[in-house]
């Protein structure tokens, strides 16, 4: 582990990664054997997390529309967080300063701790990355300090890098249909024009939607290296690929976009002094 313009660089044989805990405790390099896997973080990047490569989404994830939920006794009204949607999205974590709790060669975890403002409930969020030879794994937990239970959404935003070039595998039997504004409609079966089990050019239909039933496993194919992501606890995944873009984003999240904004027990209940965690591995290897 070594310290680089503010920023912690963790190393494992083939693997390097570079983490800015200041800018919303986001990766801003995973590269493999010199290739990038994620997208890198260019050097003029400002504050926005966007910019960067990838950042966990805590305590909620992808957008709430117009920032309204109710949840037991609480009317949660959330401003919006982004000056590129009207809708607040993605959390609170992916925003704000983490601190380093520990570290290694190899490892890091840290910490931030959120909540008791408009998200009416205290809690700590965890992340701790390991390193191995040709592994990045993450794991993102979130604690309950509220006196009362507390819906969460937990997810991870990585970009991808190389669009042209890649190909998806992953068993992704439903979808949620959306709006212009990028709101869920309807959860339907999945199109086979948007199909991925058998694998295909992320580049052949313009997406950003989320699909449901996943079973937690996903292949990315490049001609020179690929990706196997493996996630417990998430059962849905976002892919979002815009063309004409230089990046595409695969996200493992642990409740369906909108979740919060519909009745019933989608979102992770969490009871006071409880935790729940999501855990998320990239293993690349050889095309």
């Amino acid at each position: 582990m070594k310290i680089d313009s503010g920023h912690l660089v963790l190393q494992r044989e083939d693997t390097q990664l570079t983490l800015d805990a200041a800018r919303g405790g986001a990766i801003l390099e995973f590269s493999w054997r010199d290739r990038p896997i994620f997208r890198t973080t260019p050097r003029g990047a400002g504050a926005d997390p966007v910019a960067l490569a990838c950042f966990p989404m805590i305590p909620y994830a992808n957008r709430i529309a117009r920032g309204r939920f109710n949840f037991g006794a609480h009317a949660v009204h959330l401003k919006r967080n982004s000056e590129h949607d009207p809708h607040p999205l993605h959390g609170q974590g992916w925003r704000l300063p983490w601190a380093v709790i520990a570290a290694t060669a190899s490892s890091a975890s840290l910490m931030f701790e959120g909540g008791a403002d408009e998200w009416p409930w205290r809690y700590r969020a965890e992340q701790h990355l390991q390193l191995t030879q040709c592994a990045l794994s993450v794991r993102l937990s979130i604690e309950n300090l509220a006196q009362s239970a507390m819906p969460v959404m937990l997810g991870l935003h990585p970009y991808f890098c190389d669009p042209e070039l890649a190909q998806l595998q992953a068993s992704t039997p439903r979808v949620w249909l959306a709006d212009n504004a990028s709101l869920p409609i309807a959860e339907v079966a999945t199109p086979l024009d948007w199909s991925f089990d058998r694998a295909r050019s992320i580049t052949a239909v313009p997406l950003d939607h989320c699909f449901a039933d996943w079973n937690g496993g996903a292949v990315i194919r490049w001609p020179d290296r690929r990706v196997d992501i493996r996630a417990t606890n998430c059962r849905y995944l976002h892919v979002y690929a815009p063309s004409g873009r230089d990046f595409f984003c695969v996200e493992p999240m642990s409740a369906a976009v909108g979740a919060l904004n519909r009745d019933g027990d989608e979102a992770t209940v969490v009871q006071p002094g409880a935790r729940f965690a999501i855990q998320v591995s990239f293993e690349v290897g050889a095309a």
